[in-house]
């Protein structure tokens, strides 16, 4: 084999070994892209999961509040009911009471 032979072999390895050096960078930028893609893609798709969990619980939270209040509201209404039929039920009678008390002390003041 004669050198220029040697050479030309030499030169063509080299050539091919750039040529394989070059598409394996490309693969592994291609690699590299790929994860960082999906990488991304789950982030975003943490990220909405966390907001629609978020969303959820504030919602729950406010149907919970608005649910209390208006229970709090029907006790108040029936506490006042409670008072107004209370009131109805002992004031005569507790006027009547009075009257009589009354009555009855001037009643006695004129006695003595």
């Amino acid at each position: 084999m004669k050198l220029s032979e040697v050479l030309d072999v030499l030169l063509k390895a080299e050539d091919e070994a750039l040529e394989m050096r070059s598409a394996g960078e490309q693969e592994a930028k291609a690699i590299i892209q790929k994860a960082r893609d999906k990488f991304a893609r789950d982030q975003e798709s943490r990220l909405n999961a966390a907001r629609e969990e978020a969303r959820a619980q504030v919602e729950s939270a406010r149907h919970s509040a608005e649910i209390e209040a208006l229970h709090i509201a029907e006790l108040a209404r029936k506490s006042q009911e409670k008072m107004r039929e209370h009131f109805e039920t002992n004031v005569p009678r507790l006027i009547a009471k009075m009257a009589e008390d009354t009555a009855t002390w001037y009643l006695d003041r004129g006695r003595v």
